[in-house]
């Protein structure tokens, strides 16, 4: 009957085709990644904690495959925390690194997770350090979380300074430190920051 509505209906739907795709693949672009492991070194328990440790951070399409990464023993990023240690570490890799922690960028574990690990078996008798968190989570963090014996305790400074908040071991939100976190601290269970 009518011509004109079908062409209409035509040049939407190839408006849209074509929109979509590109505007979709731009957002894809521009998201952060879902999850990023970041390792630390144990300190022991009652030592002063290093004001600068290395950033040796991987990103992954998911939080499975960052963990099935630090499962594995970190390969490659483990050496960079370790160097002098190397030779050994190749041997018990997969069965010495631990996840101490998660921090999302999301309230009650959601959004994208920043997954904190080091060698050993978590906190027990140590204490690990992250000075100053990665760029995309600085000020970013809305809920933590402390694995394997660890509390977290996460500052709004960089270097352990400021306000803080002990998640003992889950924060669901930070309260007045939401989306305030610049630095984070693993310690035993039972301890305070």
């Amino acid at each position: 009957m009518s011509v004109r509505p079908w062409f209409a209906s035509a040049a939407l739907v190839a408006v849209l085709a074509f929109a979509t795709p590109t505007s979709a693949l731009a957002a894809a672009q521009s998201e952060e990644p879902m999850a990023c492991t970041v390792g630390g070194i144990a300190i022991p328990d009652g030592a002063p904690l290093p004001d600068e440790i290395p950033t040796v951070i991987s990103c992954f399409d998911s939080v499975a495959e960052a963990e099935q990464f630090i499962e594995e023993g970190a390969p490659g990023d483990i050496e960079q925390l370790q160097p002098s240690r190397v030779a050994a570490r190749s041997a018990v890799a997969a069965a010495s690194t631990v996840i101490v922690g998660k921090a999302w960028t999301g309230a009650s574990r959601s959004g994208s997770a920043l997954i904190h690990y080091g060698a050993g078996s978590g906190c027990y008798g140590v204490t690990f350090g992250f000075p100053s968190i990665v760029s995309g989570w600085n000020n970013n963090v809305r809920s933590a979380e402390g694995l394997n014996n660890c509390w977290s305790t996460q500052y709004d400074g960089t270097g352990y300074t400021g306000s803080k908040l002990t998640c003992t071991p889950y924060c669901a939100t930070l309260g007045a430190l939401a989306a305030k976190t610049s630095s984070i601290v693993y310690r035993p269970a039972g301890t305070w920051g």
